[in-house]
């Protein structure tokens, strides 16, 4: 039976988002910031949000990437047919497909996804029914399909990055063994090893890739309780404790910056927060981004031009999709969404050229897949023969293409 994963419990979805209409359909819970003028005060008006698929109960274990014309692509997980999808704004419309239905099976769980060169988009993800890893490419005309590693239960949690030669490389959980694994194509073979075999390790792992082309990842150590962190040297990983302050290190999300040092975002489960950690060049140094409540769940992070990340994250208490910057003296954090139950089951963050943040995710009182963005997507152009208005308080243009 297919089933949300939440610190070592499996819970089915359906039964999740049936608790989910339940509970929205009683008052709220109190916010984190006090009364509801407070909290609609913190409301950013200066996001676009819109609903990308709705076709059934669709939009878990999202990822999205945005392309070298700043629009993004996205993949993700359809629960009633148990399929993977995949949606790509196109400069004028969502574009949206099933890029593997598993047979009678179910695939698509803990999608993630990368962009090559041209653009085409690379998707790591989870084959539920024969519980194996699986890898989707489109070559420009069609997807490729592959298995990448078939041992019994493993591909939980897969994380994806590209190398500078379009190579994957993927992180992911064995869930037989409770090891942490990785997988990489060297442009001829495919190889996978484990990485981590320390007590129960290796859920909810990120990977990303340096200038050198090694991977770096960063998961959580269920044994006991910590962030952990691996890197590979070019002749030996190498392990480090991020955090080892309570239970921490759930809902791990990686990303390095231009001098190959890691940024982590993740989930402080004792005291219910979202933390923050970075390499500083000598020693990793830690923080609590957000403390309001219970919050911080399903982070995920990208770093702008200057260095500085930005986080998407959940918050458990009023149910919100939230997003915290750093500007460069502190955090500035927003509720980005408070529309029903979202954000919870993966949020994903990437950034365009111009450092507007585009975020994937799923709308549990829905059952949809919801994308928010303070970026302006290219309109389409207007028809021949149409008119198109601009207003403004003070003066009314027209505009016209063809005859009136």
């Amino acid at each position: 039976m297919r089933a949300w994963i939440l610190g070592g419990m499996r819970v089915p979805l359906l039964l999740v988002v049936l608790l989910l209409a339940s509970v929205l359909a009683v008052p709220a819970p109190s916010s984190d910031l006090g009364d509801g003028e407070e909290r609609l005060s913190a409301l950013s008006n200066d996001w676009r949000i819109e609903v990308v698929d709705s076709t059934n109960l669709v939009g878990t274990y999202s990822s999205i990437a945005i392309d070298s014309s700043d629009n993004p692509h996205v993949s993700y997980y359809d629960e009633t047919n148990g399929d993977l999808k995949y949606a790509r704004w196109n400069g004028s419309a969502w574009i949206v497909e099933t890029v593997d239905t598993g047979g009678d099976g179910f695939v698509g769980w803990w999608t993630s996804i990368a962009l090559d060169r041209n653009d085409n988009p690379h998707i790591s993800y989870r084959d539920e029914t024969n519980m194996t890893l699986k890898y989707a490419r489109w070559d420009g005309s069609a997807w490729s399909l592959e298995t990448v590693d078939s041992s019994y239960h493993t591909g939980e949690w897969t994380s994806m990055a590209l190398d500078s030669n379009d190579n994957p490389h993927i992180s992911y959980h064995d869930g037989l063994e409770d090891d942490l694994k990785y997988a990489w194509w060297n442009g001829t073979v495919r190889n996978t090893e484990t990485v981590d075999s320390l007590n129960h390790v290796g859920l909810h792992s990120s990977i990303a890739v340096d200038n050198d082309d090694y991977p770096h990842i960063s998961y959580f150590d269920v044994s006991n309780g910590d962030l952990r962190y691996a890197k590979w040297n070019g002749t030996a990983w190498s392990f480090e404790v991020v955090d080892s302050a309570g239970w921490v290190g759930l809902f791990t999300s990686i990303a390095l910056d231009a001098d190959g040092n890691p940024h982590v975002s993740y989930y402080d489960m004792t005291n219910h927060d979202l933390k923050y950690a970075n390499w500083t060049g000598n020693t990793w140094s830690t923080q609590t981004v957000d403390s309001a409540n219970d919050v911080g769940e399903s982070t995920s992070i990208a770093l702008d031009s200057s260095d500085f990340p930005h986080i998407s994250y959940f918050q458990w208490t009023n149910k919100d999709l939230k997003y915290a910057e750093w500007n460069g003296t502190g955090w500035s954090i927003e509720i980005v969404d408070s529309s029903g139950w979202v954000g919870l089951y993966c949020t994903s963050i990437d950034l365009d050229s111009n450092d507007n943040p585009h975020v994937s995710y799923f709308d549990g009182s829905n059952g949809d897949l919801k994308y928010a963005t303070k970026a302006e997507l290219a309109p389409p152009e207007p028809e021949e023969g149409s008119v198109s208005l601009d207003i403004n308080p003070n003066t009314l243009n027209l505009k016209s293409k063809g005859r009136w």
